[in-house]
């Protein structure tokens, strides 16, 4: 095996268990959790919930406290499908996540896309980029949150 191969599959693993660790920020509903994920400087993010776009850390801090706000109880998140492309100090990770609870008093349970931007800083892989997005049907312009991904577990 090649040095190049073992330091791909090093970086693949790292951003692995940053992607797990996220996961468990995300169910814990804990703001400071889920925001040390994300780069201190030059953050921004593409959501489902308005505005087009995110730009810094506190006003991604004010989307986390609202959409947990939004939530009666847990939230399930599960991740499949997780792509990783990493080298050196940047990365790239895409996958679907299904996320369920009790939303604004309603059940949801949908898969999302989902890519994450990361970049080694200080030692440490954090998100520079969050993307997240459901499919549209142009002919109604609704959001298409009943599909699931190929190698989702139904």
């Amino acid at each position: 095996m090649s040095e190049q191969t073992t330091t791909n599959q090093s970086l693949n693993a790292q951003l692995r268990e940053r992607m797990v660790a996220w996961r468990g920020a995300f169910v814990s509903k804990d703001v400071d959790a889920i925001m040390s994920f994300y780069a201190p400087e030059g953050f921004t993010a593409f959501d489902l919930m308005p505005p087009f776009e995110f730009s810094g850390g506190e006003m991604w801090r004010q989307n986390w406290v609202t959409f947990y706000d939004s939530f009666d109880g847990p939230i399930g998140l599960e991740i499949a499908d997780l792509i990783i492309h990493a080298q050196a100090e940047l990365a790239i990770a895409r996958c679907a996540v299904r996320m369920s609870g009790i939303m604004y008093g309603n059940p949801i349970d949908a898969w999302t896309r989902t890519t994450n931007c990361f970049q080694l800083i200080d030692g440490q892989w954090l998100m520079i980029h969050d993307h997240v997005s459901w499919p549209v049907d142009f002919t109604t312009g609704m959001a298409l949150m009943n599909l699931t991904p190929v190698g989702a577990r139904s």
